[in-house]
């Protein structure tokens, strides 16, 4: 039985809403048509409005809705009413106008307020109202109580019509898509599997925390992320489904179509979303580009970009779209912002392509302009125990680089906030910046050859951006006349989750004709003709002279470049280079490039070397160095086991010996 009325949050009392009825009730007390017709007499008798059914329509979890029914005593003898009650979903509660028993003389009528307030737990109103009387015919008068709400509905991102589309990937190399699924019905929807149609290739992987069955509530306000993985053996187009059973009685097998290395262009733009923050200052031009890069190995046309709203603040420059793109190569879309008013400008812009599955991708740009006056950013850097500053450093591979952004200045004289970022640097390179942005200091280590530059922009008090950039150039060049260089990736995996324990690929620098791989020599004479992690620092004896070459960085997980450097080579020398497949537990392939430069220049690479197996080795180069110049010869030298190459000399063979002849005669001659 229920007691009497009651307020909540967000509702009109009680009171107020019996009020709103009286009209109705009065009217329903002595219109012939209002509610079943019900025989009179001597007896009490009871009439209820509506008759059969209370029906909610659509609730959304988290809202809530009251519908009104009246109980009117329509017989000669008093009505009365015991009691209500309600048998069904605890969303529902019975709101009285007074309290029970109550006793109703002819033609009075008693308003009732029934309340639903849907949840996750709790998201239907299915159940019955019972009114207790002492209507001789209807001791218990039963009502339904029923809502429209929509069942489980699946929505998947990309949809079916849609596919999810997965770009030319090389074989060995993973690219990964998301997939995200959210219910956008009324009640819970249970995901209670996913099935993977398609072959070896493929792979999804769930959230960490997240295992089947999966509940996902009502009206999209939970997804699920799922990431597909494509990891091609061979090349060519391949299709498959990832399949979603649930309890959606529409789609309780909602399939999306996968198509990977497909065979129609595909457009991938970097960023979508372009936003101008935290603020530019009015009177000023800022610009941001957008990357519209081709994913096929069809080539993608990119006829034109439209500004389709924003207004004159933003303008755009297409550059780059002269040709079709093939893959991997881009366009760029420059989009600038000169802001007039203070306040926040919004534009959309259309990229028109042929790409079929998204003929106008739109971008979205988002900026605020402000009165504030924007910083100057200023950077300067150098070699770490060098005193001189500079904006272009000459450095090596190994340096440490010390940036100061302290003659940076502000108009309105408030504490700047320091903001380093990699503009440039080359492939492969995983080094990063060490900074505070409240300190105008940072310090970068140089892990590769190449060109980097870092830049800076200032923030000012009132989170305005310098107008400017400013960069420090470093052409980090090898100081050592041979200076080897390895690097490795394992597909999907990176190196913080490999964290030290596998996908260990390790470098070898062999001395020739009498060294022998795998030679860590003594450790008091430092005599092991094979530079490698157990032997990073040996003495070579060379004639009346020697040799000291050294494996300055040892990476057990790619998270860093190994590198191995000799400066003055002895003429007329030999060695050997390879790579070995020390420790991969369970991460699998993985795919190693060695490049050699000579006298600080680039001279051999090698990409792309497949290492699938534990002890797998890989003799990658034969090296000749006459003295003034290197000869660098290909080796196809491979083996899965220890036993193969440990302690073995490789013997340079005879076609390798004459071209190194033919290009360095003297040492041959003598």
């Amino acid at each position: 039985m229920f007691g009497n009325s009651k307020n909540r949050r967000g509702r009109t009392s009680n009171r107020a809403f019996f009020a709103q009825l009286s009209c109705a009730i009065c009217l329903c007390s002595f219109a012939s048509g209002c509610g079943p017709q019900l025989e009179t007499g001597d007896d009490a008798r009871i009439r209820v409005t509506p008759a059969r059914q209370i029906a909610f329509s659509r609730v959304t979890i988290g809202q809530e809705r009251s519908l009104p029914f009246v109980i009117t005593s329509v017989g000669r003898d008093k009505l009365e009413i015991d009691k209500i009650t309600w048998e069904g979903s605890q969303a529902i509660q019975i709101a009285l106008a007074g309290d029970l028993p109550h006793t109703m003389p002819n033609a009075s009528s008693f308003p009732v307020s029934v309340e639903f307030s849907p949840t996750e737990t709790q998201p239907a109103p299915t159940g019955k109202i019972r009114i207790y009387s002492n209507d001789p015919d209807t001791p218990v008068y039963t009502l339904d109580v029923v809502a429209q709400q929509l069942a489980p509905q699946i929505n998947v991102v990309p949809s079916a019509e849609e596919r999810l589309i997965i770009g030319q990937t090389d074989v060995g190399h993973t690219t990964t898509r998301p997939v995200v699924v959210t219910n956008v019905g009324d009640l819970p929807l249970t995901i209670s599997d996913i099935k993977l149609v398609a072959g070896k290739a493929f792979s999804y992987a769930l959230p960490k925390d997240r295992s089947l069955p999966i509940a996902l509530p009502a009206n999209a306000r939970a997804s699920l992320d799922i990431q597909v993985a494509f990891t091609p053996q061979a090349a060519g187009k391949l299709e498959g489904s990832l399949v979603f059973v649930s309890d959606d009685p529409i789609h309780p097998e909602y399939k999306l179509p996968i198509i990977a290395n497909s065979d129609t262009p595909c457009l991938r733009i970097s960023p979508s979303l372009v936003e101008f923050k935290p603020s530019v200052s009015v009177g000023t031009t800022a610009q941001k580009t957008v990357k519209l890069e081709s994913c096929s190995d069809v080539p993608l046309t990119i006829s034109e970009v439209k500004q389709t709203s924003g207004g004159s603040v933003f303008s755009s420059k297409l550059t780059g779209n002269g040709a079709p793109l093939e893959k991997d190569s881009s366009a760029t879309l420059t989009i600038d912002y000169s802001p007039k008013i203070p306040g926040i400008d919004q534009a959309k812009f259309v990229v028109i392509s042929n790409d079929p599955l998204q003929p106008n991708a739109k971008i979205s740009v988002v900026a605020n302009a402000s009165n504030n006056q924007c910083p100057k950013a200023v950077a300067r850097g150098r070699i770490k125990g060098s005193s001189v500053y500079s904006q272009t450093i000459d450095a090596a591979p190994l340096d440490t680089i010390e940036f100061d952004g302290s003659q940076s200045s502000d108009p309105e004289d408030t504490k700047l906030k320091y903001h380093w970022s990699i503009e440039k640097a080359p492939t492969d390179s995983v080094a990063s910046i060490a900074s505070s942005e409240d300190l105008p200091n940072a310090s970068f280590f140089v892990d590769l050859a190449g060109d980097y530059s870092i830049c800076l922009n200032v923030e000012d008090g009132e989170a305005m951006m310098s107008c400017n950039k400013d960069c420090v150039t470093i052409h980090a060049v090898p100081r050592e006349t041979i200076h080897v260089q390895l690097v490795w990736k394992v597909p999907g995996v990176t190196p913080t989750e490999v964290a030290g324990s596998g996908a260990d690929i390790d470098l070898h620098f062999l001395s020739l004709p009498d060294g022998h791989w795998n030679d860590t020599g003594e450790e008091t004479l430092k005599n092991g003709t094979d530079v490698f992690w157990k032997n990073k620092n040996p003495t070579w004896k060379v004639g009346s002279q020697t040799e000291s070459p050294s494996l300055d960085i040892d990476s057990r997980t790619g998270s860093e470049p190994e590198n191995i450097n000799l400066d003055k080579p002895n003429p007329c020398r030999w060695y050997a280079i390879g790579v070995n497949y020390y420790e991969n537990d369970i991460y699998g392939a993985a795919y190693a490039t060695v490049r050699i430069y000579i006298s600080g220049k680039l001279r051999f690479e090698k990409p792309k070397i497949k290492l699938t197996r534990k002890s797998e080795f890989r003799q990658v180069t034969w090296l000749f160095w006459d003295g003034d110049k290197a000869n660098i010869f290909e080796s196809d030298f491979a083996t899965t086991s220890d036993d193969a190459w440990h302690n073995i000399t490789p013997v340079v063979p005879n076609d390798v010996i004459e071209d190194a002849r033919k290009s360095s005669p003297k040492c041959f001659d003598q």
